[in-house]
């Protein structure tokens, strides 16, 4: 019979963020450490077979002095391995070698086109932005200032509305009367050779200072389906691929896929929506033969044998379901469009065990000395859009390539040490110095033992991949009284060999 571990705890901290945790718990592990812990088995550490006992974890926990409450009833999923390693990991850069598998599985030997060039803007385009400018400018001008520091700022606002205006005149010289149709061979293009070329000079610039150092984006002649390709060590490199009867998705640094657990559920649909943070008081419009009718078995067919064609089999499904997805076509005529179909994750799976990254996404942002430095380094996914036309979208996010498996037969904490290091931290999230904010809600109904990559403070392409517990759930936090909306995610991430929380932001 399976155990079901039950905990009734009230704490009372009344010192609140005051009291000091247990620092090993807390405390930034050195890698090589880990390692060493990893590969020390004694009668304090457990087998993945001694956790396979746990279906249910409960669990009632009140912090007043936090306002915290959360309560655990969850399922415990547990591999079905007869072991768990840690592997050393960094994030792959894509090649031209890597990328023509995919333009032949996506589109065959079809003629594709420099999507740079077909996307950039015509004269058309920049004349009402450059009238809109001018417009400002004079708006500015007319303004008579009623006191020196009016003055100064009109001198400011004049400069600025010029400089705007000087940019969007030199922009519209540049740009072409129609899109251009240049063949492309598919290969990537240096960023920083594109800048220095002058040609599409905007969309360089925003390239290169988001940090891309290689990209290439093809489409079909009718702008209908699109593969886009970068390698970025800011925002992690990618591949996303997009395809709809009225243009394709708008690509961009930030890659693509779908956070599905938080879809919207509108009156009157059976299929919720995902509308990427789109005012919902916009009108969405199905784009034409919108239709999805295929059962997810047959779309997840149609997933797998792509990926089988590709090279992937080592990705397995994890979760998935039938959404309306707005689409980011930025469409000339402001038309806003929504696609039903399949969406469907994959994560790298070794030996049947996920690597789904419940430590969360690694994330810097701030100034360092002179320099504003922003990083961003998200878990490996494959995501696929499928409809009854077939692949309609596609994305591989922060690809990652095993390049050694350094503990092959990992030493764990027993379930017992997790569930009490998850008791005594869980309120700590709760807190914060925002004094508007007087508490959180917080229910598990998900504890899982998965692979996750964590990594040294400051390294954003390399790391390891180790054996983590994910407590999920959702969170409702409290401001001034008031229940805020709920998400689901996970509230808490622990190292399944030391016992220590994950940081999701630091990486580790």
């Amino acid at each position: 019979m399976k155990k079901i571990i039950t905990a009734a705890i009230a704490l009372l901290i009344l010192t609140g963020c005051a009291e000091n945790p247990d620092s090993d718990i807390v405390v930034h592990k050195d890698m090589e450490k880990l390692i060493d812990e990893a590969q020390h088995t004694d009668e304090s550490k457990a087998e993945v077979s001694d956790l396979q006992q746990y279906d249910h974890y409960t669990a009632d926990i009140k912090n007043d002095s936090l306002n915290v409450t959360v309560r655990a009833d969850a399922e415990v999923d547990i591999p079905q391995a007869e072991k768990l390693s840690v592997f050393r990991v960094k994030q792959h850069t894509f090649t031209d070698a890597d990328i023509e598998p995919f333009r032949q599985a996506f589109f065959g030997d079809a003629e594709l086109y420099d999507g740079f060039l077909m996307g950039q803007e015509t004269k058309a385009d920049l004349e009402p932005e450059i009238a809109s400018a001018r417009a400002m400018l004079e708006q500015e001008a007319a303004r008579e200032p009623k006191n020196d520091d009016e003055a100064h700022d009109h001198e400011i606002y004049m400069q600025e509305n010029q400089q705007y205006l000087d940019d969007l005149q030199a922009q519209y010289e540049a740009a072409p009367f129609e899109p251009e149709l240049v063949p492309t061979d598919g290969k990537l293009l240096n960023a920083a050779e594109q800048l220095a070329s002058g040609k599409n000079l905007s969309y360089w610039q925003w390239q290169t200072g988001l940090g891309c150092k290689e990209a290439v984006e093809m489409r079909t002649a009718d702008g209908h389906a699109s593969l886009y390709v970068q390698n970025n060590p800011n925002y992690s490199n990618s591949m996303v691929f997009s395809k709809t009867p009225v243009g394709t998705e708008y690509m961009t640094v930030l890659g693509g896929g779908h956070y599905i657990e938080n879809a919207n559920k509108k009156p009157g649909s059976d299929v919720p929506l995902l509308d990427g943070g789109l005012d919902p008081n916009e009108t969405l419009t199905p784009i034409p033969d919108d239709s999805a009718e295929l059962s997810q078995e047959d779309a997840q067919k149609q997933a797998e044998d792509f990926l089988h064609k590709v090279g992937l089999d080592e990705f397995a499904f994890c979760e998935g379901g039938k959404f309306q997805v707005f689409l980011d076509l930025r469409t000339k005529d402001g038309t806003n469009y929504k696609q039903t179909c399949w969406i469907l994750h994959y994560y790298r799976s070794f030996d049947g065990v996920m690597l789904d990254q419940a430590s969360g996404i690694k994330y810097a942002e701030g100034w360092e000395g002179d320099d504003f430095r922003k990083q961003l380094w998200p878990g490996e996914m494959i995501e696929f859009m499928i409809n009854d036309t077939g692949i309609v979208g596609f994305c591989w996010n922060a690809p990652l390539e095993i390049t050694e498996t350094v503990v092959d037969h990992a030493a764990l904490k027993p379930f017992e040490s997790v569930t009490e290091t998850f008791e005594q931290m869980i309120p700590m999230t709760g807190a914060t110095n925002d004094p508007e904010h007087t508490g959180a809600d917080i229910n598990i109904d998900r504890v899982t033992l998965t692979y996750s990559r964590i990594s040294e403070k400051d390294s954003f392409d390399t790391g390891l991949v180790v054996p983590v517990w994910g407590f999920r759930g959702t969170r409702k936090e409290v401001i001034e009284g008031n229940g805020m909306d709920s998400y689901y995610y996970t509230q808490m991430a622990i190292n399944a060999i030391d016992g220590s929380v994950i940081d999701a932001s630091l990486g580790y």
